[in-house]
Order: structure tokens, then sequence, then C-alpha cells
């Protein structure tokens, strides 16, 4: 997954395979005081799902994720007094989530009701935000994806 260094307005990036083929593609738009993100089919435009930032009094992240105008997903920053590392909540009618990472934000693990579905690693020496991404069998890849999408907003932006 690379993202544009530099986006105004409205712009995508593609999500790439291992052979560098794009499957995804990342559309946002500014609308008012939140970004909007829709995760879709690179080769039909076919609508996953659409992210929402949701803006929150804490100004804490908040974000939804929606499947045909419904909300599946709140994903929510969990707050570390610790000061090390990145924690992430995800309620979900698809299971519940924890994400977190290290102290840089560069290393993520993704597990759903307990049980590792992903990992995320920050690509250095990029002029972009470069990730890889493993996502275990048996899983919506297209859900993970957008649950990475909001870990790069929230922790890179």
């Amino acid at each position: 997954m690379k993202q544009k260094l530099l986006t105004i307005g409205t712009s995508s990036y593609a999500i790439k395979n291992k052979a560098g083929t794009p499957v995804y593609k990342v559309g946002f738009k500014t609308i008012g005081l939140g970004k909007h993100l829709q995760l879709t089919d690179a080769n039909t435009g076919k609508e996953y799902y659409a992210i929402k930032h949701v803006l929150n009094p804490l100004g804490l992240a908040k974000y939804e994720i929606r499947q045909n105008d419904h909300v599946i997903a709140d994903v929510k920053r969990k707050v570390k007094w610790t000061g090390l590392g990145t924690k992430f909540s995800v309620t979900s009618k698809l299971g519940t989530f924890k994400i977190s990472g290290n102290f840089r934000a560069q290393d993520f693990k993704i597990k759903k009701d307990g049980q590792l579905v992903a990992t995320v690693s920050k690509k250095f020496f990029s002029f972009h935000d470069k990730y890889g991404v493993k996502i275990e069998r048996d899983q919506d890849a297209p859900f993970i994806l957008c649950l990475v999408v909001v870990l790069d907003e929230v922790t890179h932006d």
C-alpha cells in the first residue's frame, strides 16, 4: 500500500498485490471538517467500504467504516498514558478487533477476537507512506485494508 505525498481536495492511491498489480483503490476527499474515503475495486470501481472521520470533542481519533451507508465498525484510538505504543479498538459487526503498534507507529498487529489476522509494517526509505500488509487466510481483506488506511490517517497525517 503506497500513499501519495500530497493531496488537495480529491485524490486517490492504489493498493497493489505482491506482483505489483493494483487490486484496490483508495479515493478520498475533504468535505467540511472531515475526510471521507472509499475503498473500491481497482478494476471495476465497485465500492467495498467507505471510511468517515468523525470529529470528537476530546480530539481523539474516531472513524466509522460503512458498507452500503450502514455503519459496520467504529475505530477508536486508545489513550496510552505511558506514551509508548499505539492502540486502537474496533467494534464491528465482523467481530472485535484490537490493533497495537510499537512506539514509532511503524509496525502493527491486528487481532480479531484474540487471533492474529494481519501484520502491518511501514516501509522505510520511501518518499511516500508505504506499507507491507500480510493478511491471514479467510479474512475480509478489504475490511482489514480499511483498518490500515485508518492507522495511516491517524498516526502519520
